[in-house]
Order: structure tokens, then sequence, then C-alpha cells
């Protein structure tokens, strides 16, 4: 045995360097952050929305009655007196404004010279197209009257139509009448002013198709069916 010893140890030394030499060869695995790319934005399937916006009459309309409509813009002769705060705005051929997100929480506003009763409408409505997404959404609208301007404590957000997806079209309906915040105070003002908060963060892009106020017949916001009265228990 001692004599194969000094020929074993050449050939163990051999592979070894062949074994290195292999591990080498073989691809390092990427990093965490390179190998596993954010999740997209998982939105849920939207139940369908029972106004529509009707091009050969130009209004939204509900079972196909045109809305009641207090004002009303389409964008198709420029940007309609609408602007942008934090957010680039430009009307698009054809009609439709394009809204660029440039900073953290884009705004756009509503035309300055706005004067509308409240106790008349109860509902805004905004046709919307996402064209960018971004990590974070918002959505709120505000709005300003003689006794205040926009403020947290009168505000609220979509109750249906919100975030739509890179290419979807929605309706986002805003209910007037029962804001997240502010109680009746739309119903009792004549409302002065309206900003539009989309995205939370900067780098979305929008074209806002058709923007309204009307008034939605039975309500904005559906009220909830009514649940059965239980059976009294048998004897």
């Amino acid at each position: 045995m001692k004599t194969l010893l000094p020929l074993l140890r050449p050939t163990a030394v051999l592979l070894a360097g062949a074994l290195a030499l292999s591990a080498c060869d073989q691809p390092k695995p990427a990093p965490k952050s390179e190998a596993e790319a954010p999740a997209a934005k998982v939105r849920p399937p939207r139940p369908p929305e029972p106004i529509a916006w009707d091009p050969a009459q130009k209004a939204f309309v509900m079972d196909g009655t045109p809305l009641k409509s207090l004002a009303q813009w389409t964008f198709e002769a420029g940007t309609d007196g609408f602007q942008g705060a934090g957010s680039t705005l430009a009307a698009r051929p054809g009609g439709g404004l394009d809204v660029t997100g440039d900073l953290f929480d884009p705004i756009v506003r509503f035309p300055k010279d706005l004067s509308v009763k409240g106790s008349e409408a109860n509902a805004v409505l905004v046709r919307i197209t996402r064209n960018r997404d971004t990590e974070r959404w918002d959505g709120s609208l505000f709005w300003a009257t003689a006794a205040h301007g926009e403020a947290a404590g009168f505000a609220t957000k979509p109750v249906r139509g919100a975030d739509p997806a890179v290419g979807e079209t929605t309706i986002m309906v805003y209910d007037l009448a029962k804001p997240r915040k502010g109680g009746d105070d739309w119903l009792k003002s004549v409302i002065t002013g309206i900003r539009l908060d989309l995205d939370d963060s900067a780098g979305g892009a929008f074209t806002l198709q058709q923007v309204a106020i009307v008034s939605i017949p039975g309500g904005a916001t559906p009220e909830a069916a009514a649940v059965p009265a239980k059976a009294p228990a048998a004897p």
C-alpha cells in the first residue's frame, strides 16, 4: 500500500482541480432582487356599470336614457378650462384630455368659473382610460364652495370604476349625495370648484374621455337589497 500512495496523491490533486474548474463554469444564481420581478397590481373583477357614454347622443345614459347634466366636458376643442398641478394636461385630437403625473399626488382641477347647485346634481362622472400604471392609486375628489376651499373634510372617492388597469376604460362614479366626508354640504351648497387626485405617486398617465356633473335617478349608489325576515321557529 505504501508504494501506491505517491501515485494516488497526484491523481487526487488533478481530480480536485477539475472539480473546481467545473464549478467555476457553472452559472451563478441570480441575486434575489433580479430573479424575482415585482408582482403586477391585481385588480378585482368589476360588476357591469349601469351608466354608459353614448357617442351618438353625446351624453351619459342609464338604460338608454340620457342623464340630466348640469355641466359636461368632452375636450373636443381643447382642455376646456381644466388645469393641472403636478401634472401635465394636453388635449387629444378628436377629444379627450391626456393627464401625465409629473410629481407625487398629481392634481386635475375643473374650470374656475364653476357654479353648480349641489341640490340639482348628486354625482360626478369621469370616463377615464389608464395609459401607464403606478404603485399607488388615490382617486379622491374634493369640492369647494363660497364657505370653504379644498379640504380633506369635503371629499369622497368613486363608488365604482376606480383605479383602471392599463388600457382599461372605466366610468368613475362619485356619489356626492353620500360622500365619505362632508355630510350634506354638497347638497346645500353652490359648488364653485372641483379637484380630482388620480394616482398617489408620480409617473402615471391617463386620458379623461368625458366628465360630467349629473343627476342620477335613485342616486349614484344602489341601495342594498332588503334582507328577508326569518320565519318564526316552529313551536
